[in-house]
C-alpha cells in the first residue's frame, strides 16, 4: 500500500483512510490531502495496530463492495478510539446496510459516487461535532465541580442538615419543594440536585413564573400550536416538553393561577398535557422541582393554592435557611464570593478589615446570599487597597413592617406619589419587585404594570441591562 503525502499545514487534523483498494485510497486522499493530515491501512486489523500507537481525528473506511461485517468494523474501531467519528463510504446503495452503520456508530454513510465535495463536507461535519461533544462533555465535568457536595460551604448545623437531605433528594425521581426567603440559593440547589441525579446528562431546564407575564405562562410551560393566538406564526415546544427526561425547576410556581394550577398537577400526576390551542396529548417524562418563597401553608387557606396541588408537589421538602440563622457561614462566603468577584472584574482585592466583617456578622441580611454579593462587588469596584475598608460597604437599614393599608397604591394617590411609595418600598426589598409587591399588598404582575406605566427603573433589573 502506498501511503498517501502528508498536508503541508503540521497543525491539521489527521484523517486515516482504511481501503484495500489502492486507487480508491488515492482517490479519498487526493479530495482531502490540502485540508488534512492523511494517512492509510489496508484493512481494519492494521487500522487498528496504528491507532494503539497514533491518535487520528477522523476515520474514513471504504466497505468496498463487502458488507456482512460492517457493525463489527465500526465497533472495532470505536473501541480503540471512541472520540474519533468514523465516516463509511460504499457502493451498496442498500438502505438496510446503512441504517446498520449508522446504529453500529457511523457518523456517516456516503454512497458512491460521490463528489470530492461531499466527502470534505461530511469530515468538517464529523469534526465539527467531535468538537462540540468535546466542549459539552468538558463543560458538564465543569458543572460536576459546582454542584459537588464538598464544595458547598456549610459551617452551620443548619446548612450540614441541608447537605444531608440533598444528597438523599438526589437520589430520588419524586418531585420537590425547596422553600426559602429570596436570595437563599434555591435556584443554585435546584441545580446541585439535577446534575447528581440519574438524569445528570438530560435537560435541566429553570423558569421563573413570577418574571412571565400570566398571558404567556401557558405557553412558555406548555407550549402552543400555530395559529393558537395572535401572534402565534408557528407551533412553540413548552419547557415541559423540553425537560423531558430531565428536570424542570419552577421558580416561585406559587405565582400560577388556579387554571394553570390545574393543568400542572395533571402534568405531574399522569406526565400528560396539551399545547395551547391543541388537542393532541403530549407525554414527557419531567421531574418537578418548585420553588417558593411564600408561606404555601396560608395560600392553601386563603384559597390562592390548590389543595391537591399541594399535596402533590409537597412529596419531598427542603427548607434553605436565611443568611442570618447560619452566621458561621457568613466569613467563608464573604471571602468565596470575594475572590470570585475579583476574577470577574480582574482586580486585586484580598481580604476585609475586622470591622467590615463585624458589620457582616452582626447584619440582618434581608436579601440573603444575593444581597452580600452584591454587596461585595460594590465594594470591590469602590476598594482602591487590597484591604475591604468600611468606607466601601454600604448596609441599608431595611423597614419591613409597613402596614399593606397605608402602603398599597391605590388610585386616589397621584403618580407621583404612587412611584414615591413604590420606590420606597422597593428599595426597603432590595428592588426585588415580588418582595416589594407583598409588602404593598398587590400581585407582582400589578406591581409590574405600574412599574412601567409610572417609568420605575433600576440598573441590576435584566431588561436594564
Amino acid at each position: 500500500m502506498v501511503k498517501p503525502a502528508l498536508t503541508t499545514a503540521p497543525n491539521a487534523a489527521r484523517i486515516l483512510i482504511i481501503s484495500a483498494l489502492e486507487n480508491e485510497t488515492r482517490r479519498l486522499a487526493a479530495a482531502l490531502a490540502s485540508d488534512y493530515q492523511i494517512s492509510a491501512a489496508a484493512n481494519v486489523q492494521d487500522a487498528a495496530s496504528r491507532m494503539q500507537k497514533e491518535i487520528f481525528n477522523a476515520i474514513i473506511y471504504d466497505l468496498g463492495r463487502q458488507g456482512a461485517a460492517l457493525g463489527h468494523a465500526i465497533q472495532t474501531l470505536q473501541n480503540i478510539a471512541p472520540s474519533s467519528p468514523v465516516i463509511v463510504t460504499g457502493q451498496i446503495d442498500d438502505a438496510a446496510l446503512i441504517v446498520k452503520a449508522i446504529k453500529a456508530g457511523a457518523f456517516d454513510f456516503l454512497t458512491k459516487p460521490f463528489a470530492a465535495e461531499k466527502l470534505k463536507l461530511s469530515v468538517h461535519q464529523a469534526l465539527e461535532t467531535r468538537s462540540l461533544k468535546n466542549e459539552i462533555d468538558y463543560l458538564r465535568r465543569q458543572q460536576d465541580v459546582i454542584y459537588d457536595y464538598d464544595r458547598i460551604i456549610a459551617v452551620s448545623p443548619a446548612m450540614q442538615e441541608v447537605i444531608v437531605a440533598l444528597k438523599k433528594l438526589a437520589r430520588t425521581d419524586s418531585t420537590l419543594l425547596i422553600t426559602g426567603e429570596t436570595g437563599t440559593g434555591k435556584s443554585f440547589f435546584s441545580g446541585n440536585i439535577h446534575f447528581n441525579s440519574s438524569r445528570a446528562n438530560k435537560p435541566f431546564i429553570k423558569v421563573n413564573c413570577a418574571n412571565i407575564p400570566e398571558t404567556l405562562l401557558e405557553s412558555e410551560l406548555f407550549g402552543h400550536e400555530k395559529g393558537s393566538f395572535t401572534g402565534a406564526d408557528k407551533t412553540r415546544t413548552g419547557r415541559f416538553e423540553q425537560a423531558d427526561g430531565g428536570t424542570l425547576f419552577l421558580d416561585e410556581f406559587c405565582e400560577l393561577n388556579l387554571f394553570l394550577q390545574a393543568k400542572l398537577l395533571r402534568a405531574l400526576e399522569e406526565k400528560v398535557f396539551e399545547r395551547l390551542g391543541g388537542n393532541k396529548t403530549i407525554r414527557a417524562d419531567t421531574r418537578i422541582i418548585a420553588a417558593t418563597n411564600r408561606n404555601i401553608e396560608e395560600l392553601v387557606e386563603a384559597g390562592e393554592f390548590r389543595e391537591d396541588l399541594y399535596y402533590r408537589i409537597n412529596v419531598l421538602r427542603i427548607h434553605l435557611p436565611p443568611l442570618r440563622d447560619r452566621r458561621e457561614c457568613i466569613e467563608p462566603l464573604s471571602y468565596f464570593l470575594l475572590h470570585r468577584l475579583c476574577r470577574a472584574v480582574k482586580k486585586r482585592v484580598e481580604a476585609f478589615s475586622p470591622e467590615v466583617m463585624r458589620m457582616f456578622q452582626g447584619y440582618s441580611w434581608p436579601g440573603n446570599i444575593r444581597q452580600l454579593a452584591n454587596t461585595i462587588e460594590r465594594a470591590v469596584l469602590m476598594e482602591d487597597s487590597p484591604v475591604i475598608q468600611e468606607s466601601a460597604i454600604s448596609l441599608p437599614q431595611t423597614k419591613r413592617k409597613a402596614s399593606r393599608e397605608s402602603a398599597s397604591p391605590g388610585l386616589k394617590l397621584s403618580a407621583e406619589q404612587q412611584k414615591h411609595l413604590i420606590c420606597t418600598a422597593l428599595e426597603n426589598n432590595l428592588w426585588v419587585q415580588k418582595d416589594a409587591a407583598r409588602q404593598l399588598g398587590i400581585t407582582p404582575r400589578a406591581l409590574n404594570y405600574r412599574i412601567k406605566k409610572l417609568g420605575i427603573t433600576h440598573a441590576h433589573w435584566r431588561k436594564n441591562k
